[in-house]
C-alpha cells in the first residue's frame, strides 16, 4: 500500500520526490528538511536533501513512478507551469515567478530579465540596485539577523539594507520596522534616521520623563553615542530619553 503524501506548504506541483537519502517521498525538498529530527532520530539521518541528485518523482494522480519530467509518462498530466530539471523544482503557483541561475546554482524568485547576478555578493539582485548596492564579499550567503535562515539559499525575497551591506528577508524587515526597532540587528547602522517631526515628539517625552527620574540621579551624567549621526556626546544630564546634541536625535545608546 503506497503511503499518502501530505500536502505542501512551499510549491504548488502535482508530484512527489524521492528523497536519495532515505528514499522517502516527500512534495518538496524543505518539507524533507522539515521533518528532520536528528541524527539519532528514527528519520533520515541527513539534514538537507540533496535535490540535484533526485532520480525519481511519483505522479500524484496515477501514482506512476518515473524519471524527472515534467510530463506524467503514464497519464500525461503536466506537472508544474515551471520546471527546472537541474534542482529538480516544480512550481505551479501562477502568482509566482522562478527561474534558474546558473551562477547560484539554483532557482531563484522573480523574473530573470528583472535580475541580475553581482559576482561579489554571489547573490541575484533587482537590476534598479545594481548600479547602488554595497558590494562585500559573500555577504549574502549568510543567515537572515531576524530569522536566522540562510539568505542564499531562502526562497523568500530577500533585500539588502540601505544603509550598510547586510541583507535580510524582506518580510522580516518589515517586522523589525513594526516593533519600533530601526537599527540593522547586526551592525547597528540605522535603517531610517529619525526625522524632524519624530525628534519633536521625542522632545515633549524627554521634557515630560524628567519628574519621573529619581532624585538621586537628576544630576547624573552620562556619555551617549549617536546611531544617526555617529558621533559621541559626552557629559549631558541622564533622561529616559537620550538626545544626541549633534544632530538632535533620540537613536541613541549609553
Amino acid at each position: 500500500m503506497i503511503t499518502p503524501v501530505p500536502d505542501c506548504l512551499h510549491y504548488q506541483r502535482n508530484c512527489d520526490k524521492k528523497a536519495p537519502c532515505c528514499g522517502k517521498f516527500y512534495p518538496c525538498r524543505l518539507c524533507h528538511d522539515a521533518n528532520y529530527q536528528g541524527p539519532n532520530s528514527d528519520g533520515c539521518k541527513i539534514e538537507i536533501m540533496d535535490r540535484f541528485n533526485v532520480t525519481v518523482i511519483r505522479c500524484r494522480q496515477c501514482l506512476c513512478e518515473q524519471p524527472p519530467t515534467n510530463q506524467c509518462i503514464s497519464c500525461n498530466i503536466q506537472f508544474a507551469k515551471y520546471f527546472c530539471s537541474i534542482c529538480k523544482l516544480y512550481e505551479d503557483d501562477p502568482n509566482k515567478d522562478v527561474y534558474h541561475c546558473d551562477e547560484c546554482n539554483m532557482c531563484r524568485r522573480g523574473i530573470k530579465q528583472l535580475n541580475f547576478h553581482c559576482k561579489v555578493c554571489n547573490i541575484c539582485l533587482n537590476l534598479e540596485n545594481q548600479d547602488s548596492h554595497k558590494c562585500l564579499d559573500q555577504i549574502a550567503d549568510t543567515n537572515c539577523p531576524i530569522c536566522l535562515q540562510n539568505l542564499k539559499i531562502s526562497t523568500t525575497y530577500i533585500m539588502q539594507l540601505p544603509n550598510c551591506a547586510h541583507f535580510i528577508h524582506t518580510s522580516c524587515l518589515k517586522q523589525l520596522l513594526k516593533s519600533n526597532k530601526r537599527n540593522c540587528p547586526l551592525c547597528s547602522i540605522p535603517i531610517i534616521k529619525m526625522s524632524t517631526e519624530e525628534i519633536e515628539q521625542y522632545d515633549k517625552l524627554a521634557q515630560e520623563a524628567k519628574i519621573l527620574i529619581p532624585a538621586h540621579i537628576q544630576n547624573q551624567k552620562v556619555s551617549i553615542k549617536c546611531l544617526d549621526c555617529r558621533k559621541i556626546t559626552n557629559e549631558i544630564y541622564f533622561n529616559y530619553y537620550l538626545k544626541c546634541s549633534n544632530c538632535g536625535s533620540y537613536n541613541t545608546k549609553q
